[in-house]
This record gives C-alpha cells, structure tokens and sequence, in this order.
C-alpha cells in the first residue's frame, strides 16, 4: 500500500487495466497517489510522463466506445441467430444434447419430458406433484455437468414447462439485466416483456398443441408475474432452505403450526 516495492504497473493493454473510462482513471489516480505509475505496451503509453494520463482519458474513452459497439454487435448476431431459430449457445436443454452447435434430442432424457408435459396437462397434479411421481416411479434425473440435482424438483419441472423449445421454439431475449436504483455496478435479472420467439432448427420433443395445453394451465394455476422478479423477498431464507427429499424451495406459511 506504501508503494515503496512497486514502481509501475505494466499492462498489454489499456483496456486491461479498467471496463470503462471512469474505472481507468480512477485506479489511474488511486495508484499514483501512492507514487505508483502506468505503462502500456501496445499504446505505447506511460503515465509519469506529462502526455501520459492525457492520452489515457482520449484512449480509454475510445475503447470504452469500441467495446459497447463490439457488445451491441454481438447482442446483434444472437438476436438474428434467435430469428433464426438457431440455437444462442450455453448448455443444451435437458432432453437435448449439442452437435455441432445444433439442438439433437437425447431421447433417454426425452421420454422423462415427454412424462413431465402429459402429467401436467393431463391431470390434476401440480409441479410438486408432477416431481414427486418421477421421482417415486424411479425415472432418474441424469445429472448434468452445469451442477443440477439428480432428483426431480418442482423448480426443474417449472423450467421444463416455461420452456418453448420442447415444442420446437426458439425464445431469446425472455430475461434481461436492469441496473439496481442507487448503486454503482449492481444488477438484476428480470423478465422482459418483449422477447424473440420463432420456430427453432431443431426438432420438438413434444407438440405445439400439448404445449399450448400446459401454458394455459401454467397461466391459470399462476405464472409468477415478471414484476416479482428481482424484488427483495419478505422472508430472510426463502429460495435458500431446500426440502432434503425432493430439492423443492421451502415456503412460509401464515398458519401458527408451521
């Protein structure tokens, strides 16, 4: 902290040293004041020099420009890729395994959504129950690499039913990030009420009718409204505890035996 070990501090870059112009400056400021300066190979910049944190502010702004144009590009493709119906990248759906970036049902996973939506649809059970009875009648949740549980939870069932691609969709753009009102650099995840939905590449799991069957019975039984979303809950560990049998989120309950 002195800064009596360290006289520079040596990047390739200028955009390694900070994600935008403010960030850059500031730790620009913060290490010098401890004598410490700034050399930037491919920019040839070098902060103890008096054109030095000048050319830092034109450069830093320039490259914070380029890199919201290279994000705005990027975000660009994948909504084209979405309109499409081409798969955006990330992990397969379960029920689905990637070859060369393409969706191709993996039918040991298929048969257990091909469970899930009937079961749904064509009974009275909810998603609980619809967990419940995978997980009694033995139909095994392969485990996948992203970490998920090896038993059927209602919170997995409810992915699977609000999932458009079983039925041979492609959705983009249903989740979208908003900045947290009065913090720097914090965010949240919440629905957006305009997204990308088109027919996919790849080859449904289930029909259009069957799907249309569940999201009406998901709207009935109630989707949880995307204003919901990202608010702060009212109970300190809901969404954390976890029921030890079938992974579901514990919930509160207003009656004084619970």
């Amino acid at each position: 902290k002195n800064g009596l070990e360290i006289d520079y501090i040596l990047v390739y870059k200028l955009s390694r040293f900070g994600r935008n112009a403010a960030d850059i400056l500031n730790s620009l400021e913060f290490v010098q004041s401890y004598g410490i300066n700034l050399i930037c190979i491919e920019e040839g910049i070098d902060s103890s020099q008096t054109s030095g944190k000048l050319l830092i502010s034109v450069l830093s702004a320039v490259a914070e420009i380029e890199r919201e144009n290279i994000i705005e590009q990027t975000m660009n493709g994948r909504r084209e890729k979405a309109r499409q119906g081409g798969w955006n990248g990330g992990f397969a759906p379960y029920g689905y395994y990637l070859k060369d970036n393409q969706l191709l049902i993996e039918e040991t996973e298929a048969e257990a959504i091909r469970i899930i939506f009937d079961k749904f649809a064509n009974s009275d059970i909810g998603l609980g129950g619809v967990a419940k009875y995978l997980n009694l009648q033995g139909i095994k949740k392969i485990p996948r690499q992203n970490g998920t549980l090896e038993t059927w939870s209602s919170h997995f069932i409810r992915l699977i039913l609000d999932n458009p691609v079983y039925c041979g969709k492609i959705a983009y753009g249903r989740r979208t990030r908003e900045k947290v009102k009065g913090t720097k650099n914090e965010y949240k995840q919440v629905h957006a009420e305009d997204y990308i939905l088109e027919d996919g590449q790849h080859e449904g799991i289930i029909s259009e009718e069957l799907w249309q069957k569940v999201h009406a019975k998901r709207m009935a039984t109630g989707i949880k409204q995307p204003s919901k979303i990202g608010k702060d809950r009212s109970h300190l560990l809901t969404g954390i505890l976890k029921c030890p049998l079938c992974g579901s989120s514990m919930y509160t309950n207003k009656h004084a035996w619970t």
